[in-house]
Parts: structure tokens; sequence; C-alpha cells
């Protein structure tokens, strides 16, 4: 079977991974990639032997790739995903999709009527722990769900902010602690815990004073199982701690750091229980966040992705992450933003 072509859509910060990911996906080819600034496109062009430009509808009009990353900044997102579906070419965009569910429901709409595949980067649920949490879930181990909470107490340093005119701002970030850093654990917590029905929240801005966005927030969540949950994101805590996802029911409790189960006890015990009990301290496989955005991330859980998005486009089926599913922690993160800007019950 022939290999699948990718392209990649912006060379800078997470650009590499995507490169790399896809190195290691034995059934894709990293084939050319694109960013507005050349030097950032060559040098990463050069690394993995691919073809460059600065503009990205040339990477768009070869037929040698099927597939796109895209990895520009999240507010440019939607122009760049549009043109994509229109050239034909299956979207597997870094998190979040865009901005705003406006925005994204007009990538969905595009790649629908294109009827190409679109998939979101959340690499968290692709961890073995995020996989075992899930299907414990799926077997009602847990019993009553109760409790649901997400912990993403990270540091940014003023120099991160300062690293690129888009970080911080409302138009092209869409968001900060919550739709940059958190989005990861709060799409976890859906993805365990089911939709959220109603929602309170307060947001501010702790340290980080010249941002247009949040660093600290804490939510309330009432999910529609009937149990409640709570979510505290910022980017103002030093020196940054591992993202912490729990989940508590009458029968079971179990939380994952960094994608890595830490604690696992069910009132009815199976065989599979002493195997996750003894490597309870093993260390991630999807690295850490809390005080550097890449300098401790791990490619494995993009290769994952990668490897299932490149098996989707070959078999003809959907990625496990498609476009609506990367839809949903928007929507959570824009009902938190306007829970907190009115001090209202808010329904995503």
């Amino acid at each position: 079977m022939a290999k699948i072509g990718y392209g990649i859509i912006g060379c800078g910060n997470i650009g590499p991974v995507h490169a790399a990911a896809i190195a290691a996906v034995p059934a894709a080819k990293l084939v050319a990639v694109s960013d507005v600034v050349e030097r950032t496109a060559k040098s990463l062009a050069d690394k993995y032997g691919a073809d460059m430009y600065t503009d990205y509808r040339h990477l768009l009009a070869r037929k040698d790739i099927q597939a796109v990353c895209l990895c520009v900044p999240s507010g440019m997102r939607m122009e760049i995903a549009v043109a994509c579906a229109e050239a034909g070419k299956n979207l597997l965009s870094e998190k979040p999709l865009d901005v705003s569910t406006k925005r994204i429901d007009r990538i969905i709409a595009a790649t629908d009527k294109a009827g190409v595949r679109l998939g979101c980067i959340f690499q968290s649920r692709f961890a073995d722990g995020s996989a075992l949490i899930k299907q414990a879930l799926d077997q009602g181990r847990f019993g009553t769900l109760v409790l649901g909470d997400a912990y993403i107490k990270w540091y940014r340093s003023p120099e991160y902010y300062a690293s690129g005119a888009w970080r911080g701002t409302k138009k092209w970030d869409g968001g900060g602690a919550l739709m940059n850093q958190g989005i990861h654990q709060i799409d976890l917590l859906q993805w365990f815990m089911g939709p959220v029905k109603t929602v309170r929240a307060q947001v501010t801005r702790r340290l980080h004073h010249g941002l247009e966005v949040e660093d600290t927030a804490t939510a309330m969540l009432e999910f529609e199982s009937g149990a409640f949950g709570v979510i505290e994101g910022s980017t103002a805590i030093w020196p940054g701690h591992p993202a912490r996802v729990e989940i508590h029911g009458s029968e079971g409790s179990s939380y994952t750091e960094d994608g890595a189960i830490k604690f696992w006890k069910f009132t009815k015990r199976r065989a599979i229980d002493a195997k996750i009990e003894a490597q309870l301290n093993r260390e991630s496989e999807l690295g850490s966040g809390a005080g550097d955005p890449l300098s401790s991330l791990k490619t494995e859980g993009h290769r994952r992705q990668i490897d299932d998005f490149t098996k989707a486009i070959q078999k003809d089926r959907p990625p496990r992450i498609d476009g609506r599913e990367g839809r949903n922690a928007v929507a959570l993160i824009e009902a938190i933003y306007k829970a907190a800007a009115t001090g209202k019950a808010v329904k995503p």
C-alpha cells in the first residue's frame, strides 16, 4: 500500500513535532512544508528531506500530498482549513480547530462539502492511561459517576508570551489558560464524563497583566449525568505542575497526571488491576507542558494520532477524533467565558 503524503503548514513551535511524528509512522511520508518565514520552512524541510514553500497554496497544488497538518496560530486556521478542503486534502489540525465554534463550524461545513476527513489533535486521548480509564468507564466500573475534575496548574513566562505577537490575544489565541493550555484536559474530561449541562465560572489575569486573555480560571460543572466537576486552569503558577484529570464514582476512582495513571482503585477487582497498579509510577509517554510548552513534550502522542489518521485515509474510515469531537472542548470553553462574563450559569 502506498504511503500517505503529508504536508505541514506552519513550521514554528509545534510544526517540528508533527514532522517527527510523521517520520515515525511507516505508512506516512512528509512531502513538503510551508511557512511565511523562509528560514523556518527551510530548516524543517532540510531536516526531513522535504520540499518547502512560503506560500501554502503551492503545497496544496501538489497531487502527491493527501493530508495536511495545520500548525499555524489558532485564529488563522479557518481560512487555511477551508482552502485545504477545497483542494481535496484531508486535514489534521492542531488544537483548537479555531478560536470559536462559529469559525469551527465553517471548517466542518467545508470538509463535509469536499468529502475529506477532518481531525483535531488531542493526543492526550491516545495516552495509555486515558485509554484505560475510558475502557473502565465504558464497562461501568466506576458505578454512579459523582465527580470529574481537571486541574491544569502550569507556568508560562513573560518571554513565552513575548515570543509571538499572537500569544495572549483574543483574535489569534482565542483565550488563555483554558483555550491554549488547558484544552487538552478539558477535552479529556468531557470524553470521560460526557456532556456538560451547565457551567459557572470566573476568570482573571493574576500575573500576566499585559494579556488580553485569562491566565487563571475556575469553573464549576454539572454534567448531564448529574455528576459535578471542577476545572482549574492557570499559566501563573510557578514552577508548574503535572496536569491532572480525576474521575470519581460510587464504585471506583482513578486519576492521571499528564496521561499516566497515578491512582487506580475499584470495589470489584479484576485481573488487569494488579498489572495497572504495578505501573502507577511510570513516566508519561506524552511528556508535560507544566513549565514549558515544548522542552518536555514528547512526540509519541502525536505519532499515535497521526498513525490513526493515516490509517483512516487508507481504510476509508473516520479518524478517532474528528472535527465534531474537536469542537466540543471549544464549545465548553466558550461557555466558561460567557459564564464568567455574565455571572450566570450557562449551557454549552
